[in-house]
């Protein structure tokens, strides 16, 4: 035998406590059914923790030399050749040069330079300030964009990642990640079949 307590309280009333006698087997039981509404609980907040980060990766071989691709792309300051972009000013803000890339469709966002490294031919940034959600709907950006040889050609990787705009539980249509997913997809693949045009101009 022995003394097992349940607790309850809601708003109107107090915590109560009440004691039962119960045998050994039913304070296992007990014990037990509340091991299981605690693992139900704890897998239920788990399912509902934000999103976590998602990456996005879009490449595409090009029919021109390494060095003339990476000669497009490796002026941080030059987004020309991204479709989206309408122009580009780039200042120093602390030790960060940070780009302020104005798009067509209206709108800003803001980028530092995190690495642009000639031997490897990798550009990497990420942003600077988070954008307005109706602009660009994602948190955190960040993206790495290389060049490699493929024989005499070249293979371009842009590899972006973020959280969506809108991180809680219920986010407004268009704020989710989904559309984080589709902002960063439309951007990436857009300026790869661009830069594709501009490198391999006669």
């Amino acid at each position: 035998m022995g003394r097992f307590f349940h607790w309850f309280s809601c708003r109107a009333f107090p915590i109560m406590f009440v004691f039962t006698t119960v045998t050994t087997g039913e304070l296992m039981n007990k014990i037990a059914a509340l091991v299981s509404i605690a693992l139900f609980a704890w897998g239920g907040a788990a399912h509902a923790e934000a999103p976590a980060r998602t990456k996005v990766v879009e490449s595409i071989e090009i029919n021109a030399a390494p060095d003339a691709v990476w000669n497009l792309i490796k002026d941080f300051g030059d987004a020309k050749w991204i479709p989206a972009v309408e122009g580009a000013t780039v200042n120093n803000v602390g030790d960060k040069l940070v780009r302020v890339l104005t798009l067509k469709k209206g709108g800003e966002i803001k980028e530092e330079l995190k690495e642009a490294d000639a031997a490897t031919k990798t550009l990497k940034y990420r942003s600077h300030d988070d954008p307005d959600c109706k602009v660009f709907p994602t948190k955190s950006y960040s993206a790495a964009i290389s060049v490699t040889p493929v024989g005499a050609s070249s293979k371009v990787e842009w590899m972006s990642a973020a959280y969506p705009c809108f991180i809680n539980h219920n986010p407004p249509p268009g704020q989710d990640m989904p559309a984080a997913i589709e902002a960063m997809t439309t951007l990436s693949k857009d300026a790869l079949a661009n830069l594709k045009v501009l490198a391999e101009k006669p």
